[in-house]
């Protein structure tokens, strides 16, 4: 019995880690097996230069790479065509329909999406 090890590639590098955990946790939520690559290296700051070289990186399993590709693509497209503003603000968003969420909030009054791992 031959055991398939997945093959993990680069499908994205969000801007932080909150960004990265986002699409991670939408990712899993359609069954994408995913990993984040880069992730202490956000707590290095003065050690080393940020940069490109430096940002977190999404993984995919690549049998997954189109699921993951058309998630991370939703995803920026709302990103997009949220108005410009503080970018400072952090205010939560529904990664299903992309409503605000209070900060208490862990599942979306819109739609039902949930930020909670599934049992």
């Amino acid at each position: 019995m031959t055991l398939s090890l997945p093959e993990f590639v680069e499908i994205y590098r969000p801007k932080n880690l909150m960004q990265a955990h986002t699409i991670r946790m939408a990712l899993e939520d359609a069954g994408v097996d995913v990993r984040i690559e880069g992730e202490l290296l956000q707590s290095a700051v003065g050690e080393i230069p940020l940069g490109w070289d430096t940002l977190p990186r999404i993984l995919v399993d690549s049998s997954q790479l189109n699921t993951a590709q058309e998630i991370v693509e939703r995803a920026d497209a709302r990103s997009a065509a949220e108005p410009p503003g503080d970018e400072t603000d952090e205010s939560t968003r529904c990664l299903a329909c992309g409503c605000e969420m209070a900060d208490t909030e862990t599942t979306c009054a819109s739609c039902g999406w949930t930020f909670l791992a599934k049992d």
